[in-house]
């Protein structure tokens, strides 16, 4: 926490020093006032200092009839948009914004950015360009020694909470940049709190319990996001059909939301007023699922934002759907049988075996939807339009491995949760590798953006240096910082990218 501090304040310092700049600028020549805008005049662009930099960077633009109004004043560097502190008329005073590169067709990414001014409506663009530096860092929020043997109770300081069981399932950030996780806290079953589900957040710098004492038969609680009502939901991954929800407005206090069941109407004919056989507009082609399979290895749900149901991939490959206002549950997958089109068993979506930690939405078509499996060590995209199924990213085969390029040619080593974030980049906790790896969802680029592939440990520092050790759960939140749940570090990570 002292780390995340830390960062804030060293921003804060850079915008006072920028506002100080700024005022040096605006008070060049003795012009108190500036020059105001002159829409007879055209805006000049001359010469900008410095020319390369990160994140947050101070840069002053020099040139002629910016005028003093930063209401009317708008600067971009490519398509990304700077905060501007501040005009004299002739000296502009903006700070870089978060990664305004270019993505070329070979994924790569072009740091040289071009400067645009728009005063009202006039527009001119600086010769040289601003060469952007990219900056990734790893820090650790809470945990990282694995020597510990206590857990938190709730209230204790981020810089001074360890765990002595590994964070080994998917985590959760909402908007409010909660992170939830769960953790098994005892493994004795007799104990009074097996099972916790915590709750950080970076602002306030303490850990909440928010649910504690979670017990059932062979099962271990799992939670999710649901992005189209903004909470932290959670189930039991085997046994059980109840669906909880954490209560911001209300301490977060755990609230059941319903409890779901399988639907089913075999009935194919009925009659109608005449007493002919007519088709039943109720009947069900979805095939139930037998047994326990309806109940087991429910590891991850996600909502579409288009029909707000739930949407996961459970035991022996089920492909599964919850309306959240009937609380049926549907068994979809015998549709999406790659082999067979509208009919199958029903089993086998993206195979039989493997678990499925991660699963998403496009952000800009939810009509596609993406998950991992761990037993192809691949990501795959499901198409709600042409209930096409395929490998999206890894190993068409299922072989494990590492490299990075694109997304077909790509390799994972078991591939647990992943996140997208509002720029279309997806993030991959890739376990056996200990790396936290990217796809750039417009180019299909493949990289790897902190770890050291193939070697597990615990390290902060830049995306190059950091260590991880098996890290399962990722989230993102919306300014783009990732949160990983490293696994055997028993540790929430926090990697910036700027």
């Amino acid at each position: 926490m002292k780390k995340g501090k830390s960062l804030m304040l060293l921003r804060m310092l850079t915008v006072v020093s920028a506002l100080a700049l700024c005022t040096t600028a605006c008070n060049d020549d003795d012009e108190q006032k500036g020059v105001p805008f002159d829409a007879s005049q055209p805006v000049v662009a001359e010469s900008f200092a410095p020319t390369t930099g990160p994140l947050a960077t101070q840069v002053i633009l020099r040139g002629s009839n910016f005028g003093t109004d930063v209401s009317q004043i708008h600067v971009f560097f490519n398509d990304k948009e700077a905060p501007v502190l501040g005009s004299s008329g002739d000296h502009i005073l903006v700070l870089a914004p978060r990664l305004p590169g270019r993505y070329l067709d070979d994924g790569t990414v072009d740091n040289h950015c071009r400067i645009t001014v728009h005063v009202a409506d006039k527009t001119v663009t600086f010769a040289d360009f601003f060469d952007y530096q990219i900056q990734t860092n790893v820090t650790t929020l809470v945990g990282g020694d694995k020597s510990a043997t206590n857990y938190p109770v709730g209230g204790e300081d981020l810089a001074t909470v360890q765990f002595n069981k590994e964070i080994s399932i998917p985590i959760v950030c909402d908007s409010k940049k909660n992170i939830y996780f769960t953790m098994d806290t005892e493994s004795d079953l007799n104990s009074n709190n097996p099972n916790v589900v915590y709750c950080i957040n970076e602002e306030s710098g303490k850990i909440r319990v928010v649910e504690r004492g979670i017990t059932g038969f062979l099962t271990t609680p799992y939670i999710c996001y649901d992005q189209v009502r903004d909470r932290c939901c959670r189930f039991h991954s085997n046994m059980g059909g109840e669906l909880y929800y954490y209560d911001r407005e209300n301490d977060f206090s755990p609230m059941l939301w319903f409890s779901y069941s399988q639907y089913k109407n075999d009935v194919r004919t009925i009659k109608d007023a005449e007493g002919n056989d007519v088709d039943n507009p109720d009947w069900s082609p979805e095939i139930l699922i037998e047994g326990l399979n309806a109940l087991a290895c429910k590891h991850m749900f996600v909502t579409r934002p288009s029909d707000g149901f739930w949407y996961g991939r459970i035991d022996q490959g089920y492909f599964v759907s919850i309306n959240p206002n009937t609380h049926e549950m549907r068994n979809i997958s015998g549709y999406y049988e790659p082999n067979t089109p509208n009919k199958g068993s029903g089993i086998g979506f993206a195979t039989k075996n493997g678990e499925c930690d991660g699963m998403a939405f496009d952000p800009a078509d939810d009509t596609k939807l993406y998950f991992t499996n761990t037993s192809t060590n691949s990501v795959w995209l499901y198409d709600f339009e042409t209930r096409r199924l395929s490998v999206y990213a890894g190993s068409s085969s299922g072989s494990a491995g590492f490299m990075d390029g694109q997304r077909t040619q790509a390799l994972f080593d078991t591939p647990r949760q992943l996140c997208i974030d509002k720029d279309r980049n997806m993030y991959i906790a890739d376990a056996n590798n200990h790396c936290i790896r990217k796809i750039v969802m417009a180019t299909g680029f493949v990289s790897t953006v902190a770890g050291q592939p193939r070697q597990p440990g615990y390290e902060n520092g830049t995306g190059e240096t950091a260590l991880f050790d098996t890290p399962v759960g990722i989230a993102v939140d919306n300014d783009g910082i990732i949160y990983v749940g490293d696994s055997r570090n028993r540790a929430i990570r926090r990697v910036a990218i700027e």
